[in-house]
């Protein structure tokens, strides 16, 4: 009986499979410009800890205007004390403006929080205590998880309140 194809050659003589070519290549290749890049702007240089360099931070003045006008859509019959850096809803939730964002402060029995929810992408330093009736975050960017917490915190409110 013969022996099958033999095993891979390993002598020093054959010649070793080299890597693909790199994107660099294959855009020097084809020429490529890709404009649209530039909309979404330049990277952050600020690094917040748990989030990646490439996730910047919005400007916190401008992230409390949205937070009021968010706030005022949902609680429309409720009064909020809007001031320059500060926003307020009774002794519910207060809203001000740091160096590193938005701080929330919220107080009320049974919050519908669990920790998780305050450490979501455009969270930093959430904390939730351990019998639910306050918590702390700071917003530094907005987007789908800010706005869906938000929006729970204003239920829970016109429920309890």
């Amino acid at each position: 009986m013969s022996e099958g194809p033999s095993k891979k050659d390993d002598s020093p003589s054959t010649p070793k499979k080299g890597l693909g070519r790199g994107l660099g290549d294959l855009l020097a290749q084809h020429d490529t410009d890709l404009p649209f890049l530039g909309a979404y702007g330049a990277a952050s240089d600020a690094y917040e800890e748990g989030l990646p360099t490439s996730v910047g931070q919005d400007v916190p003045g401008e992230l409390l205007k949205v937070i009021a006008r968010h706030l005022r859509s949902i609680l429309t019959d409720v009064f909020i004390s809007k001031e320059d850096d500060c926003i307020q809803v009774a002794d519910y939730f207060t809203a001000k403006i740091t160096e590193s964002g938005v701080d929330l402060t919220i107080n009320a029995e049974n919050l519908p929080l669990v920790p998780s929810d305050l450490t979501s992408p455009g969270f930093i330093g959430g904390s939730l205590a351990k019998d639910r009736s306050s918590a702390e975050v700071t917003i530094i960017q907005w987007g789908i998880e800010s706005r869906r917490l938000l929006s729970r915190l204003c239920e829970h409110y016109t429920l309890t309140e």
